[in-house]
């Protein structure tokens, strides 16, 4: 489990739009680490979870896009039935509100990582070790 930093920037909804956004990440040699973008007509907010926070904001900002920084927590979880559970369990016991949730998994991999947003992220740490 790691706090992280989410980037949530606000792009339009049409075609091309997100290819161009991860072609501009990509050529300053940012990795996406977790994307969450929903299905949302006009202006849509797109959540990643990179490598490198600071070029990607760069980027942004070339862009002229608009984006907000939050922290979040990625937790690594066994790709087993229940185990999403145990942890989201465990935070709502404690008082916390997961406010979001987005995930990947590599079948064969045996984890899956999910980012969390958390009412709490600090408890959420110390919780979710």
């Amino acid at each position: 489990m790691a706090v992280v930093t989410q980037l949530s920037v606000i792009i339009e909804n049409k075609r091309g739009a997100l290819a161009e956004l991860c072609t501009k990440l990509a050529e300053k040699a940012v990795n996406i680490a977790g994307l969450m973008a929903p299905d949302q007509p006009g202006l849509a907010p797109v959540r990643v979870v990179v490598n490198h926070a600071e070029a990607a904001k760069k980027v942004f900002d070339q862009l002229g896009l608009k984006y907000t920084e939050d922290q979040v927590i990625d937790v690594r979880v066994s790709d087993k039935p229940g185990a999403l559970g145990k942890i989201t369990r465990k935070l709502a016991d404690h008082g916390i509100d997961i406010r979001f949730a987005y995930a990947t998994i590599l079948r064969g991999a045996g984890q899956a990582n999910i980012i969390l947003g958390v009412s709490d992220v600090a408890a959420a740490a110390k919780i979710v070790k």
